[in-house]
C-alpha cells in the first residue's frame, strides 16, 4: 500500500487557513453583520457552493444577500452541536436554510458555514469526501461513522506532519506567520481534521 505523503496535505492546509478559512472564521465569530455576510459570500464562492442558493430567494425578495442563511447560521450554540445530538442539529439547519431557499439542498454548504462558526465537531460533508469514502449521497451519520473510523486510523501520521510545519512557515505565506502561531494553531484537533478533508478531497477528485 502507498503511503500518503501527509506533509503535502498538512502544508496545503495550513495554505487554505492562512489565506481563506482564518478570514471566514473571525468574521463569522464577530459582530458585525456586514463582514459575516461577506464571510458567507466570499466562503460560498470559494467553496463552489453559490449556485446552491440563487438570489432569487433573498436578493430577488427585498433582502441582502445570504441574510437568510446569517439569520440561520448566526444563532446556533455550539453546545448543540454535541453528540448524541450533532446529527440531528446539522439536519435541522440544513432543513431551515433550505426551507428559506425552497427546498434547495444544502447539505454540503451547511456543514461548510457551520464548521466556519464552530470548527470541531463538525464534519464537512462534499461530494469528493462521500466519493473517497463510499458513503450514500445525504447520509450524513454514515458519512460522520465512516469519516471517524478513516480518520483514527490516519491521526497519527497527520499528527506528526503538522508537528512539523512551524519548521517550514516561511513556506505558508507571502507574509509567513511566526513558527510559534504555526505551532499553536496545528497542534489544535479541529486543524488535523480539516489536513484530512484536504485528504480526502484528492483522492476523491
Amino acid at each position: 500500500m502507498t503511503r500518503v505523503n501527509f506533509n503535502y496535505f498538512a502544508l496545503h492546509y495550513l495554505n487554505l487557513w492562512l489565506s481563506k478559512d482564518s478570514g471566514f472564521c473571525e468574521a463569522l465569530e464577530g459582530h458585525d453583520e456586514a463582514a459575516k455576510l461577506k464571510a458567507l459570500a466570499d466562503a460560498a464562492a470559494f467553496y463552489k457552493v453559490a449556485r446552491n442558493l440563487p438570489k432569487a430567494h433573498d436578493v430577488g425578495e427585498g433582502l441582502l444577500r445570504y441574510k437568510p442563511v446569517l439569520d440561520v447560521i448566526d444563532v446556533q450554540d455550539s453546545n448543540e452541536f454535541q453528540e448524541p445530538r450533532l446529527i440531528q442539529s446539522i439536519e435541522d439547519v440544513r432543513s431551515k436554510i433550505s426551507a428559506r431557499y425552497r427546498g434547495r439542498g444544502v447539505t454540503s454548504l451547511t456543514t461548510k458555514f457551520l464548521w466556519l462558526k464552530m470548527k470541531s465537531p463538525i464534519v464537512i460533508y462534499d461530494r469528493r469526501a462521500r466519493r473517497a469514502l463510499r458513503t450514500e449521497p445525504d447520509d450524513l451519520k454514515e458519512h460522520y461513522s465512516r469519516w471517524r473510523t478513516e480518520f483514527s486510523l490516519l491521526c497519527d501520521e497527520i499528527s506528526v506532519a503538522c508537528a512539523s510545519l512551524p519548521r517550514v512557515h516561511e513556506y505558508s505565506a507571502p507574509d509567513a506567520p511566526t513558527p510559534q502561531y504555526v505551532e499553536k494553531i496545528t497542534s489544535q484537533p479541529w486543524f488535523k481534521e480539516r489536513v484530512f478533508d484536504v485528504y480526502l478531497w484528492s483522492k476523491g477528485n
